[in-house]
């Protein structure tokens, strides 16, 4: 038996509410099999400002409120059964609780005290007061303890009546008069038959999904190694940049002072990276081992009745957590400072540019109608095609890996896994790298989807034409955070991120420009003469696909002018990176995972560049 010490340490760990940090009042399950009191749930609820969802404090999954209210959520009566029973008993031999030295022979129902013989006469029977409660032997204390325990739950429905059968047509459990009323033509059995049963396929589904809460454990170390070595290596930088900054002339200095501001920026986008990566899968850990605890007790502890109530469920729910498997990127942390030379490879205020970007591969992906283009950190390309309704994947030697079809394509990203986003005519698809159609999500939430792209903090960014918007949506659970209103624009079609800020770049092809805007919607660079096509520098013809590379560099496709221009981060003219004489209406930007420039071409052709020394 649990001694009371135990429950204490016990209590902690399983009996304590994660929003009010205290035992479990009314204790309610949410779907995702994580536990709260009702009166904190509704508190949460009515804070959120959700309505008629359910945001999980845990895990963050959402699930609708049930019919009725909060207070139709399935009561964890299996967790208060546990809470009650541990303290209602204690170790083997109690003790009086009086004298605390001898073995306790009797227990006082008024009182909730255990004596001895010898307390009972001369403490408890000698006070007047106390003569009429009524004491009973420790024995029969422990029955009436176990009687409580192992009683069966008596049906809402039917006072008096407990709840014996299961009904397998309506996967519930009921009562005798439930099965003369509402289910006598069902298929309804003793639940004692069936419970044994399902505790075997329970644990068996517990066994094999418990085995990849080590896998999240692993992932989770590697994300914190990533973390410690860039918080090393861009202390390393800072320091080596300020001992060279010492020997360098008065305006290398300047240009020192900028270095380290960038790779602080760096580092710290990095990082937020890193740590969104790192949230994900601690979720999907907590996830699983929430509802393999929650599985074991049940199995360990639960009734009949508590079975057959979640085994279905939790069955389903441990089958859906076995398929899902933390995805963790290595990324080598490339912040670096060579003494004696300005760190030419990474910050890239210092890059040379080629007088003439250098051609360095081309293929005909006999695509007609390319509109966007992607490239994996493994060199993979993606094109869409809207005339053909196509996704395909090209591999660095110019290889068709995959092809499926897409309903109206119009934009392609890829996430850190290798996970993609396609922009289509029923939403966003999600794809994993091998062209597996995964998730549909933003029906509702976007009218007309175009350019797709992932900002710093992991999030997938929808560019939607008819609303003027950006629509910002969670990688975990693809809810919508966030729509950034860009009214200035006549036609958003395509958007990218700079790398080492917030700024969201868009293109708008109606009317020939290019915005740089905040978060929050606020325009902090314009390039392009708005309603006003043209050639000369400061001037677009319907731009289309936009990219940035590592430094913040800008990308535009301006393909009426068969040229792609470069722009600064802060949306200055650098230069036009590929003319006329190499690309022909270009729509699609993107770098390689070799920091070169790849062109997809209206016709279908796709060139890479290379473009800096």
């Amino acid at each position: 038996m649990a001694s009371k010490k135990l429950y204490e340490e016990f209590s902690d760990n399983f009996l304590t509410c994660h929003i009010c940090l205290h035992e479990y009042e009314d204790p309610r399950l949410l779907p995702c099999y994580h536990t709260f009191c009702l009166t904190c749930l509704a508190q949460h609820v009515a804070a959120s400002g959700t309505g008629g969802n359910i945001t999980c404090p845990v895990c963050r999954q959402e699930a609708p409120v049930p019919p009725g209210g909060l207070e139709k959520l399935v009561r964890n009566f299996f967790l208060s059964k546990v809470k009650d029973f541990m303290l209602k008993t204690e170790k083997k031999d109690k003790m009086c609780g009086n004298c605390h030295s001898q073995v306790a022979q009797f227990y006082c129902q008024d009182c909730k005290h255990f004596f001895c013989e010898k307390c009972r006469q001369k403490q408890h029977n000698a006070k007047k007061i106390l003569r009429g409660h009524t004491m009973i032997s420790v024995s029969d204390h422990d029955k009436q303890v176990q009687e409580e325990i192992d009683a069966s739950l008596f049906c809402d429905k039917h006072k008096g009546q407990q709840l014996t059968f299961y009904c397998t047509d309506d996967d519930v459990v009921v009562c005798r008069d439930c099965i003369l009323t509402k289910h006598n033509k069902h298929n309804c059995v003793d639940i004692a038959d069936v419970a044994e049963i399902h505790k075997v396929k329970i644990n068996s589904a517990f066994n094999d999904v418990s085995k990849n809460i080590s896998l999240f454990e692993k992932a989770e170390s590697e994300i914190s190694k990533q973390q410690k070595d860039t918080t090393n290596a861009v202390n390393k930088t800072v320091a080596d940049i300020q001992q060279q900054e010492a020997d360098i002339i008065k305006e290398v200095q300047r240009i020192s002072a900028q270095l380290i501001a960038e790779a602080i920026d760096h580092a710290a986008t990095h990082m937020k990276s890193l740590e969104a990566e790192k949230d994900r899968i601690q979720l999907q850990k907590v996830s699983i081992h929430s509802t393999c605890e929650f599985a074991k007790q049940l199995v360990q502890h639960g009734s009949h009745t508590e079975v057959m109530t979640h085994a279905k469920k939790i069955r389903a729910r441990m089958k859906e957590l076995n398929n899902v498997r933390p995805t963790v990127q290595v990324k080598r942390t490339e912040i670096t400072f060579s003494k004696g030379r300005l760190p030419v490879d990474f910050f890239g205020r210092v890059k040379k540019w080629l007088n003439t970007a250098s051609l360095v591969g081309e293929f005909d992906s006999s695509m007609k109608d390319v509109w966007d283009i992607s490239c994996s950190q493994r060199g993979t390309i993606y094109l869409v095609s809207n005339r053909l309704g196509k996704l395909t994947a090209i591999s660095p030697s110019h290889k068709v890996i995959f092809q499926v079809d897409v309903p109206d394509p119009r934009g392609v990203t890829v996430l850190s896994d290798d996970r993609l986003v396609v922009t289509c005519d029923d939403g966003c698809r999600m794809y994993s790298s091998s062209g597996k159609h995964v998730k549909t999500f933003g029906q509702g939430d976007i009218s007309n989807p175009h350019g797709v792209t992932v900002n710093n903090n992991g999030h997938i960014l929808v560019c939607d034409v008819d609303n003027r918007c950006i629509c910002v949506y969670d990688a975990v659970q693809y809810n919508l955070i966030n729509k950034i209103s860009v009214p200035m624009c006549e036609d958003p079609l395509y958007i990218a991120v700079l790398p080492c800020r917030d700024t969201i770049v868009v293109s708008d092809s109606d009317g020939h420009c290019v915005y740089g805007v905040t978060p929050q919607g606020d325009v902090v660079f314009q390039y392009g003469t708005p309603g006003e096509g043209g050639s000369g520098d400061g001037y677009l013809d319907y731009p289309w696909g936009v990219c940035t590379d590592s430094v913040g560099h800008i990308f535009i496709a301006d393909q009426s002018n068969n040229r792609v221009v470069v722009l600064s981060s802060d949306g200055q003219l650098l230069r036009y990176v590929v003319g006329q004489q190499q690309v022909s209406r270009p729509t699609g930007v993107t770098t390689d995972n070799k920091g070169q420039l790849v062109v997809g071409e209206y016709g279908g052709e796709v060139k890479t560049f290379r473009f800096v020394h």
